[in-house]
């Protein structure tokens, strides 16, 4: 009978072909909004050590949240856009000193013969039947910004959530759909200390090269003779900080390439002035090159992967998935070295059936013998016949 009513608990098919449409639906919409996820769970997990640390001195968790993401992560995260943009526009400056001649040159009508007031200014351009196809990508760069913006807001808001629920949520899970002792379990847990490791550790050890690197090269220019002037500065800043990724040789190639400039402008402008790039090398090489290896990465990255690893994630995932592959790049390495670290090895070499002692063997068929003679367990129907 208890029999019966379990197998009438057991859910059918037809739960089974809706618990499969239910996730098809939810892969669906991932996909859709899979570059704004992903980006929510980076800001999620570089927020999460900060937001932790608040908590011990804060009444609840969501004002650690905000505090965390309104004082910390938002203006870091419009620092380093306000940072590459600068580097872009010193890509584009560096490429071709004439950008802005060609762009007035292809524009629709002529500089010279717009009228002073600006009212009328503003009437001839709009009249001018060329300009109605710049107006539209007005229109459709307008939508495109006002779309970045709910999205971004919708990250910041799965972020709170997560740092607010993230507790809860994996309680919830490890009771009552994986179980405390379930390989699940273990591999979870481990995807989520290499997420932790990969976006906050190696993210915030690129952003303090980055940064650290920025204020030598801009100092350098400073106190440098005009000739020996570093060019784009910050843009060569934003590359020491992403070769930091690249194994042995690293950053080595950026020193390389700014002392080999270095040195043919001295010799241009005054060989006596082949001592500064010869320094320049030796001070990056053996002071900032040991304060990264021996402080920064340490502290922050740690050495839970292997950095040619973290860098094909870093590389590849841009290259495979476009803008948002830095995010989902390091995601599906990481899923996929736990797997190989956690379940695979289980997968490849089962453990075999347990077995016991003699006396353990003995002390079962003790067991076994207590059960009536046709082989099944003392259920409700039996008990109820004996105390009949």
């Amino acid at each position: 009978m208890v029999e019966a009513r379990t197998r009438s608990q057991q859910p059918g098919i037809g739960w089974w072909i809706l618990g499969l449409a239910i996730f098809g639906v939810l892969v669906w919409i991932g996909l859709q909004n899979v570059g704004w996820i992903v980006f929510g769970l980076f800001t999620y997990y570089v927020a999460r050590p900060i937001s932790r640390r608040l908590q011990r001195h804060l009444p609840s968790r969501s004002l650690a949240a905000v505090l965390t993401l309104g004082l910390i992560v938002v203006p870091i995260l419009v620092f380093v856009t306000a940072f590459l943009a600068i580097a872009l526009g010193q890509i584009l400056r560096f490429l071709s000193s004439e950008t802005v001649e060609a762009v007035v040159r292809d524009l629709p009508f002529s500089v010279a013969d717009l009228p002073s007031d600006p009212v009328e200014t503003v009437v001839v351009i709009l009249q001018d039947p060329a300009v109605t196809p710049v107006l539209d990508q007005f229109g459709v760069a307008v939508g495109v910004v006002a779309t970045t913006l709910f999205n971004v807001s919708l990250v910041l808001i799965l972020a709170f959530f997560l740092l607010t629920e993230d507790r809860r949520l994996a309680e919830w899970f490890e009771t009552n759909v994986f179980g405390s002792e379930s390989p699940s379990v273990g591999y979870l847990r481990g995807v989520d200390r290499g997420l932790t490791s990969v976006y906050f550790g190696y993210s915030l050890t690129i952003f303090a090269v980055i940064v650290l690197a920025a204020v030598i090269y801009t100092v350098f220019n400073l106190v440098a003779p005009a000739p020996l002037q570093i060019p784009t500065a910050l843009l060569l800043a934003v590359v020491t900080g992403l070769f930091t990724l690249v194994p042995l040789v690293g950053r080595s190639v950026v020193y390389a390439f700014i002392v080999a400039f270095l040195a043919l402008r001295s010799y241009d402008a005054d060989p006596s002035l082949l001592w500064i790039p010869v320094a320049f090398y030796l001070f990056m090489a053996v002071v900032f090159d040991n304060v990264v290896r021996t402080y920064i990465r340490p502290s922050l990255s740690g050495e839970r992967y292997h950095m040619g690893l973290v860098m094909f994630a870093y590389l590849l995932g841009p290259a495979l998935f476009g803008w948002y592959g830095i995010f989902l790049g390091p995601l599906v390495m990481v899923v996929v070295a736990e797997f190989t670290i956690h379940i695979l090895p289980r997968l490849a070499r089962p453990e075999p059936p347990e077995t016991g002692t003699e006396d353990e063997l003995r002390d079962a068929s003790d067991v076994a013998g207590s059960t009536p003679e046709n082989g099944e367990s003392p259920g409700v129907d039996s008990e109820e016949e004996s105390e009949g």
